[in-house]
């Protein structure tokens, strides 16, 4: 059996779309039809048919698909159990990670990271967040939530804070709020992609519910860009805020929310000696910054 032709198949299987599964597999449109027309002739059956939703698994299909995620999970400790036999650490490594995270605390650290282990290809993975280990999106995750349904394994690396910043100019316009009752008459930027920051917005509204919200950005930078150019208070990030003289921290003893930060690797993963340099530096730049990250 064309292992290739069956990872095509779970791509797809999992997608439900031959344009999706190609954008996971860096592959065309026409390459994943063909790679699954061969396997359906090679099998004598049908694997998927058409409906409303995409692509669904017929009944043999769901019976493949099980034997075809088996063969997935033991390509993956292949792969594990040959390359933790080298000692240099090579290979790619895929680490997903927030693009705020990237951007403000990851990029200025890789340097001396990637000079010393220049056999290793890092991919920052940034969208979609978090990417998926189990369909081998990413080989190293680190986000705001445990193992969840993906069954990884890792540890929690730190604790990161989030609170409310202005600009200098817009305090200088008026008193800023040291109580929740006092929010009445400030401008508020608040968070527009609610469903992805769930928690962060919800204690955002209920701190901020005397203010008046003038906009909602679905992202940090744009919530950024909107405090410092003084068009409200905004939650932000403590690492990323910190780092800009024209921003002052709102009420910095009692507005704050802080989330762990976990870093998970797939268990089969684990020993490769790339993924366990990667996993090595994230912890220990974690550590030495706790208390910037923590705010």
């Amino acid at each position: 059996m064309d292992w290739d032709l069956c990872k095509t198949f779970v791509a797809v299987a999992e997608t439900r779309s031959f344009a999706a599964a190609g954008r996971r597999l860096r592959a065309s449109h026409p390459t994943v039809g063909r790679k699954i027309a061969a396997l359906e002739k090679q099998l004598g059956t049908r694997l998927f048919a058409r409906s409303n939703d995409g692509l669904s698994l017929t009944s043999q299909g769901r019976k493949f698909r099980e034997h075809a995620e088996a063969m997935a999970a033991a390509a993956l400790r292949a792969e594990a159990a040959a390359s933790a036999t080298g000692e240099q650490a090579r290979g790619v490594v895929k680490l997903s990670i927030g693009a705020t995270l990237a951007a403000h605390w990851l990029m200025p650290r890789l340097g001396p990271f990637l000079r010393d282990h220049d056999h290793i290809q890092l991919e920052v993975i940034t969208h979609p967040f978090p990417a998926s280990v189990r369909r081998r999106e990413a080989d190293v995750v680190l986000r705001p939530v445990d193992a969840g349904e993906e069954n990884l394994i890792g540890r929690r690396i730190g604790r990161l804070g989030t609170g409310f910043y202005a600009s200098r100019d817009y305090a200088a316009q008026r008193k800023l709020p040291e109580r929740r009752d006092e929010w009445r008459g400030h401008s508020v930027i608040g968070f527009a992609d609610q469903a992805s920051n769930a928690h962060l917005a919800r204690w955002s509204d209920v701190i901020t519910r005397q203010g008046t919200v003038v906009m909602r950005c679905s992202s940090q930078g744009d919530m950024l860009a909107a405090a410092r150019a003084g068009l409200g208070i905004s939650a932000l990030s403590c690492f990323v805020a910190e780092s800009y003289p024209d921003l002052v921290r709102v009420a910095p003893q009692k507005l704050a929310s802080v989330s762990d930060l976990w870093l998970l690797a797939h268990p089969d993963l684990v020993e490769l000696p790339a993924v366990r340099a990667v996993i090595a530096f994230v912890t220990a730049s974690a550590r030495e910054d706790r208390t910037k990250l923590r705010g």
